[in-house]
């Protein structure tokens, strides 16, 4: 029989809809535990609405515990929720956890599961409190990432493992014979890709702290998507081989071949765009546009999220390093208000317009645009009319909703630009590129 932890009065149910809960991911794996094991997972919910959502009730199946580090989620704020699960028996386990918040009339289900291969029968049933202590800067933790067959379970060994930090292709390790990678990393967000001969790609973000240490990935055989992608890698131009981290790795664009670019990044840096690595992927393919840039290409970035700020002055690219540094450092947080993104990025783009040149705004979100009210009302008028004036814009879906193409695909038409989709790092690391040699290729 399912334990009902009653948090806020259910009128709350009436209120604040205009908030937007997100969380990092629904779903963990424990992997295989044992009675000394940490047997708990630590759910990010963060509010990227403008209203203060609540907790109403969190239902705990049996040998389930929750605990929760804030009852409200104010506005681009996060509250964690911990989830334990106590084994009273070896076995596999999965447990669906209902979430029930102010703003929304479905529950949030948070899944944890894993395989208990020992238990203490005396073990406490309660979760581990939060340490409200704070924390030293710059702590490590060692990181375990285990790779096995998604059908035997059997560990894949010299599996590669690549760490993407910050938008960086941080580390790339290889498996041992058990199937494990082992690797210090400081307390950070990082994005993993994994991939094994013979197998398809698992990518996943994940919060690296002395808590959450512990990842498994489980390969199959490749998706039809990844074969294509496979042999279309056999004929991809050459690039250099990278050196060390920050090593050029995409060669320039030809003089001869390439008109001058005037490109204005217009960045949804939203709190959603923390969630599931989709910022290290936005990062990663600015950073290879970047490289293949040259002095007489302009760049700007502009990012909006509850307000608009132009981070990057438009300015023809002589420095690298800065730019480099300034996309690492881009963060996420607030709510999105995409029109005005958009209206700053053109103005941006049309003040240092190059004539003869390729002069194009790409937007980059996760998001729907509200084409028909609201404060993306207008977008299209806007959109046309700056194509008149010799500005296209292609709009970046990263790891968007499929619900979320139609408005997207129609701002990219109505501006004569296209509508790229990033959903791994794969494509990541060649779809900017690829859309400004197809728009500044000389005729």
């Amino acid at each position: 029989m399912k334990k009902i932890v009653s948090l806020m009065f259910a009128f709350l149910l009436l209120n604040n809809l205009n908030a937007q809960v997100v969380f990092n991911t629904s779903y963990h794996n424990l992997g295989e535990i044992n009675k000394e094991d940490k047997k708990y997972f630590d759910f990010t919910l963060t509010n990227a609405g403008k209203q203060t959502a609540h907790l109403l009730r969190i239902e705990e199946p049996y040998g389930i515990d929750v605990k929760f580090s804030k009852k409200e989620i104010l506005p681009d704020s996060t509250i964690i929720v911990r989830i334990k699960y106590t084994p009273k028996k070896k076995g596999k386990f999965k447990k669906d956890v209902p979430v029930w918040l102010s703003v929304n009339n479905e529950p949030i289900t948070l899944t944890i599961e894993g395989e208990a291969k020992s238990f203490d029968i005396n073990e406490s049933l309660q979760c581990p409190d939060f340490k409200t202590k704070k924390q030293p800067r710059d702590l490590k933790s060692d990181m375990q990432i285990k790779v096995v067959d998604v059908n035997t379970k059997e560990p894949i060994k010299n599996a590669t493992v690549q760490v993407i930090w910050d938008g960086l292709n941080y580390k790339q390790l290889k498996t041992d014979r058990n199937g494990i990678i082992i690797q210090n990393l400081r307390w950070d967000i990082y994005y993993f890709v994994v991939n094994a001969e013979g197998y398809g790609t698992k990518e996943q973000d994940f919060y690296v702290n002395q808590k959450n240490n512990y990842l498994v990935f489980e390969l199959g055989e490749p998706t039809e998507e990844e074969l294509i992608v496979s042999k279309e890698d056999a004929v991809i131009e050459e690039v250099v081989v990278i050196e060390k981290e920050d090593t050029i790795s995409t060669k320039e664009l030809p003089v001869n071949l390439f008109a001058p670019n005037n490109v204005v990044f217009c960045i949804d840096v939203s709190v959603s765009m923390k969630q599931k690595g989709r910022l290290d992927l936005l990062k990663a393919s600015m950073m290879e546009l970047l490289n293949g840039l040259r002095p007489i290409d302009k760049l700007a970035i502009v990012t909006y999220a509850s307000s608009t700020e132009v981070v990057l002055e438009s300015q023809y690219v002589t420095d690298k390093a800065s730019i480099m540094e300034l996309i690492k450092e881009l963060t996420a947080g607030g709510y999105t208000a995409g029109g005005k993104g958009i209206k700053k990025a053109y103005q941006v783009a049309r003040e240092n317009k190059i004539e003869g040149g390729n002069n194009q705004v790409l937007i980059a979100t996760d998001g729907a645009f509200n084409l028909d009210r609201g404060g993306d009302k207008g977008i299209l008028r806007n959109v046309e009319a700056n194509y008149n004036r010799g500005v296209s814009i292609s709009v970046v879906g990263v790891k968007n909703e499929k619900w979320t193409v139609k408005s997207m695909s129609s701002i990219a038409k109505t501006g004569h630009g296209h509508y790229i989709h990033i959903k791994s790092y794969e494509q990541a690391k060649s779809v900017l590129m690829d859309e400004i040699k197809t728009n500044s290729r000389k005729k």
